[in-house]
């Protein structure tokens, strides 16, 4: 039985700021916005984007129809003509592949929905404070914490699989393209690299403006942190030319300063995690002991 392949490339897209960012931004820097409380009253799904979020969406979309035509140039094919759209149907999502302007059909993939917070989903920054305290965030448990009674980022793996199998299935040979939210990008990138779930942690806590310089006493790490309209893109072409089985580069950009080394990362070989016995050993020295006898 044949091997089944991801699609060629793989390019995923972090949605432009949504009103719910704003509004969590306001809040942490104690001015909340007027409209706060009635915006967390309605679902998630229904959020729109603030102008600024348009604008990073049109940004995007310059950048994405000026990359993939000129892939098509190179591989001597009509542009977009392999080219295939998945969102995911939460209105932030919506919004912003309609403003990148690619010309082709977009297709919904529930899968791709934003992470589950339970919950803390409806709740205005200060009642979270209230009600949770230091709980309402946990980036230290990483993949295995459920926000608010909510999902996890383990079950939100699950998910995935599910679409990337869909993916294997019926878009081998194609250019996918992707529109969704932070943390689904997030553990795509964990399950495509091969993280383990301490590296989620890692990239959680050094991404975070606030607990990079708390916990790991260093800026934060623009290069690899999921900002708005975040590009991540993937792809099978090796190098050289040639063609992998499965995904052997990744490079993540930001539409709105491409040239800015701060911001981006170029292409750079994806190395997936083998253990040997010492090194299983080795990596779980990480984790303290908590009886003596021990």
């Amino acid at each position: 039985m044949r091997k089944l392949k991801m699609p060629r490339t793989l390019t995923l897209v972090r949605h432009g700021e949504s009103e719910s960012n704003a509004v969590k931004r306001f809040a942490e820097k104690g001015t909340p916005h007027p409209n706060e409380k009635a915006l967390y009253r309605t679902h998630t799904s229904r959020r729109r984007l603030t102008a600024k979020g348009v604008k990073q969406a049109l940004c995007a979309g310059e950048w994405l129809r000026t990359h993939f035509e000129q892939e098509a140039l190179r591989r001597g094919e009509k542009p977009y003509e392999k080219l295939r759209g998945f969102f995911s149907p939460y209105a932030r999502a919506m919004e912003t592949g309609g403003h990148l302007g690619l010309p082709i059909t977009w297709l919904p993939d529930d899968r791709l929905s934003e992470r589950n917070w339970g919950d803390l989903d409806q709740l205005t920054h200060e009642e979270r404070v209230a009600k949770y305290g230091d709980l309402a965030h946990r980036e230290e448990f990483g993949i295995f914490w459920p926000a608010g009674n909510g999902e996890t980022l383990q079950a939100l793996a699950t998910r995935m699989w599910q679409h990337f199998f869909k993916l294997k299935r019926m878009h081998e040979e194609q250019d996918i393209v992707e529109v969704s939210h932070g943390e689904t990008i997030l553990t795509q990138r964990f399950m495509l690299e091969r993280w383990l779930p301490e590296d989620v942690v890692e990239m959680m806590i050094m991404t975070d403006t606030h607990l990079s310089k708390q916990m790991l006493g260093r800026e934060t790490d623009w290069q690899n942190k999921l900002i708005n309209c975040r590009i991540v893109q993937y792809t099978r072409e090796r190098e050289d030319g040639s063609w992998d089985e499965k995904y052997c580069r990744v490079r993540l950009v930001a539409p709105s300063a491409p040239d800015n080394p701060k911001k981006n990362l170029d292409w750079k070989p994806i190395v997936r995690r083998k253990f040997s016995t010492d090194n299983l050993l080795a990596y779980v020295d990480r984790f303290p002991h908590f009886l003596a006898e021990v």
